[in-house]
């Protein structure tokens, strides 16, 4: 029964495909990658750190004034 199988023979053509297919999924990937990887430049980073930083102590600050206005003076 196995005698009358044909002999398996890799297609050229199909190979030479998918390789294509994998070396363009790879080199996408390799593009997304390095774009995250990409650090703003340290003005922006210092610049966002000053606003969250001002944005939390105007929080703390509201949330003070909410605190001594439920707790009664003595």
């Amino acid at each position: 029964m196995i005698e009358t199988l044909p002999a398996l023979t890799p297609d050229a053509a199909r190979v030479a495909r998918t390789m294509a297919k994998c070396h363009g999924t790879l080199a996408a990937r390799r593009r997304r990658e390095e774009a995250r990887s990409r650090r703003p430049s340290p003005r922006t980073f210092t610049a966002e750190r000053l606003l969250l930083a001002g944005a939390c102590v105007i929080y703390l600050i509201s949330m003070a004034g909410n605190i001594l206005r439920i707790v009664p003076a003595p």
